[in-house]
């Protein structure tokens, strides 16, 4: 299986999801608003957030575990845009929604 195409059992999207800290779950946010413009470049996610030092452990957290892809721009390294994972973004988005929806769900 192509790891690309990978989706979480709901357990472990449970167990990863449940412990991204809600100021790291608004960077994705930013970024899952910004699926249709195709991205949205590092330095808007700075502009937008207001913490560089957040956004990038984001990052990092984000794309290790497979939730956002980095898009890379062939003429300037600095505008490469980072998008949702069509997958496991998604898996992570309905899981943050229902989570709002029910902030006290019982594990």
């Amino acid at each position: 299986m192509n790891d690309q195409d990978l989706q979480y059992p709901t357990e472990v999207l449970e167990f990863i999801a449940g412990r991204i800290p809600r100021e790291m779950t608004s960077v994705f946010a930013e970024i899952w608003n910004h699926r249709a413009d195709g991205g949205i470049t590092w330095t808007h996610l700075v502009s937008k957030i207001g913490d560089r030092y957040l956004v990038e452990k984001a990052l990092l957290l984000l794309e290790t575990n497979g939730f956002v892809n980095v898009d890379p721009s062939p003429l300037d390294r600095r505008q490469k845009k980072y998008i949702p994972d069509e997958i496991r973004g998604k898996q992570l988005a309905v899981y943050l929604r229902n989570s709002k929806l029910n902030p006290n769900k019982e594990e």
